[in-house]
């Protein structure tokens, strides 16, 4: 059973290596929870150009916020966008709102907008209607974005929209990084948080896993075998530069990021077991947490940087722990399932997500810091892995193979609403960004 999770556990590097399934001790486990958010139909005609600016493509502005909406879980489009033109039209014939008409075609909420570019200069100033009241909800003009960042302008925009309607902040304007593979390689790369604008962040030609955000949102930290060992590599988003942080004998790997101690907590193999380990974001400082023959892996930080949850299988099969920031008061969390692993701590502090085997599948889960109240948030005959949260605590990213191979995903925290992110290649390991100004 040993060498069967540790070759799960390093399937990015040990190629050809499958994991054999077997039956698992499901328990007492809540099965899918139905979202009961309410959802809201908003209509976005297309922006307008002010007067003296250049013509943007048609469409550009709000085929991205429908989306980013979308993906937030509080809106779905008017379903039909002719008669949304068409009530626009009428709308700047008559001068005015026709409240009674765009509520006729559906419409909760209204986003108007008019935008201005000139130059390299690019700005819009929008305004958002509550179409059941009547009312103005906000009026804002959104400014300083160059002419080839209007999807940057775009997902500002929808996180606007959020704040105003839920009182919580958008995720438009954050971002994933994950890992490719297109042809052989491995590469790290970052996309926008509805997958889009994919850009590849690695050009090593080699295997690249485990990535996360670090410092202050301006580096990523991955394992890379460029130099034939799998050691932690950092690549700065600024300049893209890159260079090794840790090369210790055997595995640098899963490496988690915690902004309030300023620590990386990792796993290193280099004492010939797997074991946690924490240092500072430029290697030094190394501090081993976790002394046991079993193996210890994927660490995962509490919000407040006090407390580590990480995979062991020192009960004899892997199952998910806990222990303080400094490696004490180990105490586990589930016991139930003959596999549990990847858990990953809510930015609100309040529940953590994780994998768990499921009859002949693995499937992303919840449950609350004690290990209480479990609810499953994936099913299907297919896995679904490497779960990560959005800096607001309400969605969760992950990978899964239901189109027949692995992409990336995105759901609400009640397993709603799940949308793909990513198309191109095979995709796995998101790690979602925190806000970042």
């Amino acid at each position: 059973m040993l060498k069967r999770w540790l070759s799960l556990w390093f399937v990015l590097f040990i190629l050809l290596i499958s994991l054999p399934a077997a039956h698992s001790e499901e328990g007492n486990v809540i099965q899918i929870r139905p979202s009961n958010k309410y959802v809201a139909a908003i209509a976005i005609p297309d922006f307008k150009p002010e007067a003296g600016s250049e013509i943007a493509k048609t469409g550009v502005f709000p085929e991205v916020i429908y989306r980013d909406l979308e993906i937030s879980g509080y809106f779905v489009r008017v379903k039909n966008e002719k008669f949304v033109s068409e009530t626009d039209a009428a709308d700047e014939r008559r001068g005015g709102i026709d409240f009674i008409e765009w509520n006729r075609i559906g419409a909760n909420f209204l986003l108007k907008a008019k935008y201005n570019l000139t130059g390299n200069a690019l700005a819009a100033e929008c305004i958002l209607y509550d179409v059941r009241t009547n009312q103005r909800v906000f009026g804002k003009r959104f400014d300083r974005f160059t002419r080839d960042q209007y999807r940057q302008l775009a997902h500002r925009i929808s996180d606007e929209v959020i704040r105003y309607v839920s009182q919580e902040s958008g995720i438009a304007s954050t971002r994933i990084v994950y890992i490719s593979q297109r042809g052989k390689a491995k590469e790290v790369f970052i996309m926008d948080a509805d997958g889009f604008a994919p850009i590849a962040l690695t050009h090593d030609a080699n295997l690249a896993a485990t990535p996360c955000w670090g410092f202050e949102g301006s580096e990523i930290y991955y394992t890379s075998y460029k130099e034939y060992n799998p050691d932690l590599w950092v690549v700065r988003l600024k300049d893209g530069k890159s260079g090794v942080l840790t090369s210790h004998p055997g595995f640098n790997l899963s490496p988690a990021w915690c902004e309030k101690s300023k620590k990386i907590a990792l796993t290193l193999s280099k004492d010939g077991n797997s074991e946690i380990y924490t240092m500072d974001y430029r290697g030094s400082n190394l501090k081993r947490l976790t002394y046991n023959k079993a193996i210890d892996a994927s660490p995962s930080w509490s919000p407040d940087g006090n407390q580590i949850v990480f995979t062991s299988d020192r009960s004899g099969r892997p199952q998910i722990y806990v222990m303080d920031s400094e490696g004490l008061n180990v105490r586990r969390l589930t016991n139930q399932g003959s596999y549990n692993d990847s858990a990953v701590w809510s930015p609100r502090g309040d529940r953590i997500a994780f994998v768990s085997r499921v009859s002949w599948n693995f499937h992303v889960f919840i449950m609350n810091v004690d290990g209480s109240n479990w609810i499953q948030l994936t099913s299907g005959s297919c896995n679904n892995e490497d779960p990560t949260w959005a800096p607001d605590g309400r969605h969760i990213a992950f990978t899964s193979d239901r189109s027949g191979r692995s992409q990336i995903y995105v759901m609400n925290d009640d397993g709603s609403n799940v949308i793909q992110l990513t198309t191109e290649g095979t995709n796995q390991s998101p790690s979602w960004s925190p806000f970042i100004d």
